[in-house]
């Protein structure tokens, strides 16, 4: 039975992220240790100029930031992992970690291929083997060109709380009637960028919302070329404009060719520092973008990732923006069989995953509070638990409360309850396959060692086996159906 369920499920390897944007951060190290369930922070050095050497120093010095708390009496001579050693001997824990980066930039001129890329992946490396040296064993990047995650504004929802959204026709008018990538609107239709329609929806958005308004035209450019999260600052419309500018003639292949290029030089280095590159969906997970090329936005995308030995951070929030990725277990399942076959193991597969979800018709998506998405969330993470994923995750976003705080998208505490939310769903996931496990095991036994199981056989057994675990799970409704076709296909409540 141990073939066909893995059953070795630690609640103490699947741990809870937040991310932590440095001291500059209005939310501070204290108040993620108190948030319950918190136990991991993603964090990177955003004051290092992307392309340059994170140094053995400002390494250790945010492993030290985030993992003891402030010591006055601490040498002021040492720095480094001399200093480092020194907090592991006679400093106070904070209780957090520091295992993942997000992001450790995959520079503009590593994607388009210039001249100066070998020096970027050479600087690349040496961060990699510092961020080893610390135990940072999961590093993030991105092979979106120019804007990192785009939103369009900010949404409020029934209850009041304000979301990051993405609206298409929104975005159409920024590019068509503010960045002005092309001198026609037919011109945006021939390079695939919108469709006749979406021009249409442009045009109307532009003349309703942004032509007489100075204002909301500077906050939607602002918005869009706010450059990466983190970031001291972002781009100007110019300097926007020109970063663009430089893909015009780029083709997808060209794309993969960097791509390709960058990570057979990157991966082998980060293996031998014991630490696992993975790569960020496309978010929002449209092709063409800006006129230019994508990469990462199905399933397809990562297997191609995975060729090359780059890890899937993992993000349904992004790849459910595409209508075509709606069914986001789909895609789980199909990267995962493809690793595997190739002799990866499921969390070399998945190093570090986002579970934020978010509400769309198709073209126009919000992101919303955790608890309102149980059901689809659930989904995923019962695809995780039965793929025997352990790893850290992160909610990623969420809404801001007027009692919380925190930049938009990263309210501490709409993040904290995200986080404990799906903590529970893990759980109750294992419960749910454990049990599954046990009711076949049973109705083999008693079948006499029948593999070809009676339907009688397996109605006893899974009532047997919900007798026993009902009360430890009377308090949750699980809202779909589970596990395979025959077995245990109802829901427990």
């Amino acid at each position: 039975m141990s073939e066909i369920f893995n059953t070795n499920w630690n609640r103490e390897r699947v741990r809870a992220g937040m991310r932590w944007f440095g001291p500059e951060d209005t939310v501070t190290i204290q108040h993620i240790r108190q948030t319950p369930g918190v136990t991991n922070v993603i964090s990177a050095l955003h004051h290092i100029p992307a392309g340059d050497v994170w140094t053995e120093e400002e390494v250790a010095k945010r492993k030290i930031e985030v993992e003891f708390l402030p010591n006055e009496s601490a040498p002021a001579d040492l720095s480094g992992m001399a200093l480092f050693k020194w907090y592991k001997e006679n400093g106070t824990p904070s209780g957090l970690i520091w295992d993942t980066a997000e992001s450790l930039i995959f520079t503009e001129d590593i994607k388009n291929g210039s001249p100066d890329r070998d020096r970027h992946i050479a600087n690349y490396n040496e961060s990699l083997k510092n961020l080893g040296r610390f135990g940072v064993c999961n590093v993030v990047g991105n092979f979106m060109l120019v804007a990192d995650w785009t939103r369009t504004g900010i949404a409020t929802l029934p209850d009041g709380s304000k979301s990051l959204k993405y609206v298409h026709a929104a975005f159409a008018a920024f590019d068509i009637y503010l960045l002005k990538r092309h001198e026609t609107e037919q011109a945006y239709i021939d390079d695939g960028s919108f469709s006749a329609e979406e021009i249409e929806e442009a045009r109307h958005y532009w003349q309703q919302y942004l032509e007489n308004d100075s204002q909301r035209r500077e906050d939607l450019a602002k918005m869009i070329t706010a450059g990466l999260p983190g970031a001291q600052a972002g781009f100007t419309l110019n300097d926007f404009r020109a970063a663009v500018s430089k893909y015009e003639n780029m083709s997808e292949e060209d794309l993969r060719e960097h791509i390709a290029y960058f990570l057979d030089h990157t991966v082998p280095v980060a293996k031998a520092a014991g630490v696992r590159l993975c790569c960020h969906s496309d978010d929002p997970a449209f092709t063409p973008f800006l006129g230019t090329p994508r990469s990462v936005g199905s399933a397809e995308g990562y297997k191609f990732l995975l060729d090359h030995g780059c890890g899937a951070n993992f993000c349904i929030g992004s790849l459910m923006a595409n209508e075509k990725n709606r069914d986001i277990t789909i895609a789980i399942r199909e990267i995962a069989e493809y690793g595997l076959a190739k002799g990866m193991s499921i969390d070399e597969i998945f190093p570090h995953i986002h579970l934020r979800p978010i509400e769309t018709d198709g073209k126009n998506f919000r992101e919303g509070h955790h608890a309102e998405h149980r059901e689809e969330l659930a989904k995923v993470v019962h695809t995780l638990v039965d793929l025997g994923w352990q790893g850290v995750f992160r909610p990623d976003h969420a809404p801001s409360s007027d009692h919380g705080f925190g930049r938009p998208g990263y309210d501490v505490i709409g993040r904290g309850y995200g986080a404990n939310l799906l903590l529970g769903l893990f759980e109750m996931a294992e419960i749910i396959k454990t049990t599954r496990f046990r009711v076949v095991e049973a109705a083999i036994k008693a079948s006499g060692g029948n593999m070809e199981l009676k339907e009688d056989a397996l109605e006893a057994a899974h009532q047997a086996e919900v007798d026993k675990v009902a009360r430890k799970i009377a308090f949750i409704k699980i809202p779909f159906a589970y596990g395979e076709e025959g077995v245990c296909a109802q829901p427990i409540a």
